[in-house]
């Protein structure tokens, strides 16, 4: 978490209550691609709103964007003035244009509020809807360049050889071949694991 009020005690108890009251949304939305379903944002809020009420709890998300990534923060608050505010989820846009970082905003959302609240969004990972309804896309060489620069970073903290880190990097996220060659999607996903090892 990025950071959170001295005490915490009376949110604990309100979130406590919030998994009583809370039932898992449908799975109802497709993606094709994938051929799964996944449950959309707007399911998503519903249900947390629904199960939210006589918590004393409320929450808020922001977005932000630097270059061609997007990151949205999740605040958790009660109404004594405790509070959690989690790190945020930042993703690359594969398009600079503002379908695309919505597209980007979106996802990042619902992942964001998925993990905070704990709902099972997912039966598989529906990552291109930052990428386009159609075969997978390659990843930008910015992001890859991004990627590479991160992982060379993380390979001296370690000990390790840039090669030997790119590898494990793969390895983790069950990608064959090499860094160049990853999908937006992949992508997409090894930056925000980098991220979050970054900020340990």
């Amino acid at each position: 978490m990025k950071s959170h009020s001295n005490e915490l005690n009376e949110l604990f108890k309100a979130m406590a209550q919030f998994r009583t009251n809370f039932k898992q949304p449908m799975k109802d939305a497709n993606n094709p691609f994938f051929k799964s379903k996944y449950v959309p944002l707007e399911n998503i809020t519903e249900a947390i709103d629904k199960a939210i009420e006589g918590t004393g709890l409320s929450y808020v998300q922001y977005a932000t964007s630097e270059n061609q990534d997007v990151s949205v923060s999740t605040m958790i608050m009660h109404e004594s003035g405790q509070y959690i505010e989690f790190e945020p989820l930042t993703l690359p846009a594969v398009k600079s244009d503002p379908q695309g970082l919505g597209s980007a905003v979106t996802y990042a959302r619902r992942y964001a509020l998925a993990s905070v609240f704990g709902v099972t969004s997912d039966k598989d990972d529906d990552g291109n809807a930052c990428s386009g309804d159609n075969a997978p896309k390659k990843a930008s060489k910015t992001h890859i360049q991004t990627a590479r620069l991160k992982i060379n970073q993380l390979a001296e903290k370690q000990g390790l050889s840039a090669d030997e880190a790119e590898q494990a990097i793969l390895k983790h996220f069950k990608v064959k071949g090499k860094l160049d060659n990853v999908t937006a999607e992949q992508i997409t996903q090894i930056l925000s694991y980098l991220k979050s090892v970054e900020s340990k």
